[in-house]
């Protein structure tokens, strides 16, 4: 056996173990661990929002913002943990009983599988493994995760606020995995099931990894948003609104408003105040107070968007923004908005992982909503409108996972999080989340 194959098993073995300890624990005593966590999540959020501002660069007020957002689901699952964890009765009506007897009571009950190996990203480096860890430590699961390679003290930090928050040795795991070593755990049998979030290429090839050793698997895969507004009374907050929405993490948001689509009569306006708020923030410091806008994860991720903004202004797009910045490289990218680049140019069909805005004019809500589903993802849609007759188009045509109406979804953790088409499978968070790598399982008792 090599090293690397050595690590794996030991990882995998000891997660194991503390799984069969764990699944026997009371549902109140993990709860209460889920309570401590959360406790020392905000105990140590200065700590935690510095060293995502130093590994991915994301503005310490925004790193701590993600910090409450751990804490407020680790204290969703602790607080409401009977609820969730309560079997659901299936009602019968005399099928399978005997003459002049009782019929049988049934119910589901949610049980723990075993390990759960979750990949993640560096763009929400606590949030994404804290929705993944939460629900399933509730459940009786163990969590081994991978974490991207630029985030590699944060993986640390989290392995340990949980061990000190009195999880048992090697519940939670920072495997720091190689690429290899990942897809040898999820062919392990010890893992029960797979949570990834990341690109639709890497989810592929991990959904295929899993598919061959039959394992459960949950795909975020990321999406292109649209923001659709159709509200005449609201033009200048709403482009205030989406300028901000785009601009946090610098716009290196899987339901960040990727894709603006405004009704043609507002654009103008829309498009004035919209541009006065997005293009007037610069890049700065993510360990300064004042920083808005931070640098993306990457240089190599940086110049790509830049390569990609340059052939929308070559190809007859409208690009607003520092010109100058695209012939720029680094880290630092200012704020740049594509105005009805072509339906089949990348600005349009890809997710832009970073400070970029697309917006597009629509004649009437029939057309918004055939913009709105020209593309590939479908994770989540914002509208904003008024007439009756277009908020239905609006809510029963758009094709996405996540859909809301005249304001945000917001961060509640009983809220479930997942898309559609190439967005991804299944949920997190909420109850939803909760049964994703649970056994489901049915429970017939007679009399």
């Amino acid at each position: 056996m090599s090293v690397a194959d050595a690590a794996v098993r030991s990882t995998l073995d000891a997660a194991h173990a503390a799984y069969r300890a764990w699944r026997g624990e009371d549902p109140a005593a993990r709860a209460a661990v889920l309570a401590r966590a959360a406790e020392l999540y905000d105990a140590r959020a200065e700590h935690l929002a510095e060293v995502m501002a130093r590994e991915m660069g994301k503005p310490v007020r925004q790193g701590r913002a993600e910090t409450r957002s751990c804490s407020a689901i680790l204290r969703f699952y602790a607080e409401h943990s009977e609820e969730l964890l309560r079997p659901e009765p299936v009602p019968l009506h005399g099928g399978g009983a005997a003459p002049g007897t009782e019929p049988p009571r049934a119910a589901v009950e949610l049980a723990p599988t075993g390990v759960v190996f979750g990949v993640m990203p560096w763009n929400y480096p606590h949030y994404q493994l804290i929705r993944v860890i939460a629900p399933n430590l509730l459940l009786g699961n163990a969590v081994v995760f991978k974490h991207a390679a630029i985030c590699p003290e944060t993986a640390r930090l989290v392995a340990e606020l949980f061990a000190d928050a009195g999880a048992p040795e090697a519940l939670v795991s920072d495997s720091a995995f190689t690429h290899d070593q990942a897809y040898a755990a999820i062919a392990d049998p010890i893992v029960t099931g797979v949570s990834f979030t990341g690109g639709e290429r890497a989810g592929a090839a991990i959904a295929r990894a899993a598919g061959a050793a039959l394992t459960k698997v949950v795909l975020e895969l990321g999406g292109n948003d649209p923001f659709v507004v159709f509200d005449a009374d609201r033009v200048d907050e709403l482009a205030a609104l989406a300028a901000q929405l785009r601009l946090s993490n610098a716009g290196q948001t899987c339901v960040s408003p990727k894709r603006i689509i405004v009704r043609e009569e507002l654009l103008p306006r829309f498009l004035d105040v919209f541009s006065e708020r997005f293009l007037a923030v610069a890049p700065g410091d993510p360990l300064s107070e004042d920083t808005e806008l931070g640098p993306l994860a990457s240089a190599a991720a940086a110049d790509e968007l830049r390569g990609v903004l340059r052939d929308a202004r070559d190809s007859g797009a409208t690009v607003l923004g520092d010109a100058a910045d695209l012939d720029r490289s680094g880290r630092a990218l200012a704020p740049h908005i594509v105005v009805n680049p072509d339906r089949r140019h990348a600005a349009w069909t890809e997710e832009l992982f970073g400070p970029v805005a697309v917006i597009a004019g629509a004649r009437d809500a029939a057309h918004a909503v055939a913009l709105a589903n020209d593309s590939a993802y479908g994770l989540g849609a914002t509208v904003f409108a008024r007439d009756p007759q277009e908020l239905v188009l609006f809510r029963s045509e758009i094709e996405c996972g996540m859909y809301a109406e005249n304001g945000l979804k917001g961060g509640d953790p009983r809220l479930p999080f997942g898309g559609v088409k190439r967005s991804g499978i299944g949920r997190e968070l909420g109850a939803l989340g909760l049964r994703e790598f649970a056994n489901q399982r049915l429970v017939v008792t007679h009399a």
